[in-house]
């Protein structure tokens, strides 16, 4: 399955990058996409935001879908989704 994923505000600026396509297996959740992206991206942003020892972001750093609320971990995604990764640490 294939997920675009945008950052936006702050994360956006130390990932350096507005959006990626990422590659998943079929039955992935939104966990498995933020692991992802802090494995990817992690190295780039500040400590304070992903903790690279537990492989977490920040409880504020969040994944969403347009016009929905925050998504829950457990989520599944779907092919093709558009994912906003945001946060609320900045008023994100």
């Amino acid at each position: 399955m294939r997920v675009k994923v945008r950052f936006t505000g702050i994360l956006r600026h130390y990932a350096k990058v507005r959006e990626e396509d990422c590659e998943l297996p079929d039955g992935a959740r939104v966990c498995d996409l933020m692991l992802r992206i802090g494995r990817e991206f992690g190295s780039r942003l500040p400590a304070v935001m992903w903790d690279a020892d537990e492989e977490v972001f920040h409880p504020l750093i969040k994944a969403t879908r347009r016009g929905s609320p925050i998504a829950e971990d457990d989520e599944p995604l779907k092919d093709g989704e558009e994912i906003f990764i945001i946060s609320r640490m900045a008023g994100g």
